[in-house]
């Protein structure tokens, strides 16, 4: 199989697969080598955003022209596209800076096929960034179905990890809000079911998409390997499950801050609905006697004023003992 990749600024990393002991690294100066021939599955990890590497793949003879689509497609649905010889998935991931942040996901692009697995991204990702690390570290892979099972156990302990961080997220929610805290736990909330909602998409889209190009993956992937990678795609299926619970509790948490701000403001406007009860009397005399008209009772008399303010606290007396009798108060 001859790759001829455009030089060493579009490739990540590369590796060999031994049959045994730790990949071999390797750069395009060892892959294009005329004289060298792999016999064993090589991991060749592209940055699609090198314009360089995109010509190469456009102009590949030995990527299948619905593979390069694949590839270099803009697009970020996941999907799958399955050839005489291969399978090409495009799966979401997590950038590799990921902060929480809804935003934060990216699409990883792959083709696998007997001895070589391409994989590609326009934005550094976590689970390619990890399996690098590991093969480097000295992790022994023999296949690339090995790999491919590896790649996708990487994915599911990368969402696995964003999943425990949002279930303690959720925890110190519940708990500002349980002590009357809820002001400032509603947008937080906001943010973390927005972040479920797309890991979801991204965990039950990836895991339908790799489970339905695996169904078409015996024509060149014997079926204890198809099995294997098969049983790391499962992991998805748990994830998913523990996502649908915390998007559960935090929809709870939202609904009973929502009760308890639809309670605050039920009590203030009963506070101020008794409030206007008590001072109407006030209010009415008030506009009695601020009228610009002559004949005013105690106009002239020198203690009218004390009798006005008297007629006032009789008002205010008999409207409270009208709410009391109504059990208003």
């Amino acid at each position: 199989m001859s790759i001829e990749p455009p030089d060493t600024c579009g490739l990540i990393c590369g590796f060999l697969l031994p049959k045994e002991g730790p990949a071999i690294p390797i750069d395009w100066d060892a892959a294009t080598n005329p004289n060298c021939a792999f016999e064993r599955p090589v991991w060749l990890h592209f940055n699609l955003a090198d314009k360089r590497v995109i010509n190469w793949i456009e102009s590949s003879e030995t990527l299948p022209e619905g593979v390069r689509d694949v590839l270099l497609d803009n697009d970020s649905h996941t999907r799958h596209e399955v050839s005489e010889d291969g399978l090409a998935l495009v799966i979401g991931d997590l950038h590799h800076d990921f902060n929480g942040d809804p935003e934060g996901f990216g699409t990883l692009r792959l083709y696998i096929t007997k001895n070589l697995c391409l994989t590609g991204r326009r934005h550094p990702l976590k689970t390619t960034d990890n399996l690098r690390g590991s093969l480097t570290s000295g992790l022994e892979l023999s296949s690339t179905t090995e790999l491919l099972a590896t790649l996708i156990d990487e994915l599911a302990e990368t969402f696995r990890r964003v999943v425990k961080d949002l279930e303690n997220e959720v925890d110190e929610a519940e708990d500002k809000i349980l002590a009357g805290r809820v002001h400032e736990q509603g947008p937080e909330l906001g943010r973390v079911r927005r972040l479920i909602a797309r890991l979801r998409r991204h965990v039950n889209g990836g895991r339908s998409t790799m489970l339905q190009g695996l169904t078409l993956a015996n024509r060149w992937a014997g079926k204890p390997d198809v099995a294997e990678v098969r049983q790391s795609v499962e992991r998805l299926n748990g994830i998913a499950q523990d996502l649908e619970l915390v998007q559960e509790r935090a929809r709870l948490l939202q609904e009973e801050i929502a009760g308890r701000l639809n309670e605050a403001t039920n009590g203030n406007l009963y506070l101020l609905s008794v409030m206007t009860t008590v001072l109407l009397p006030i209010n009415l005399i008030t506009g009695i006697f601020g009228m610009n008209t002559g004949g005013l009772p105690w106009a002239e008399h020198p203690s009218g004023f004390w009798w006005v303010i008297a007629l006032m606290a009789v008002g205010v007396v008999t409207s409270l003992q009208f709410l009391h009798r109504r059990r208003i108060l």
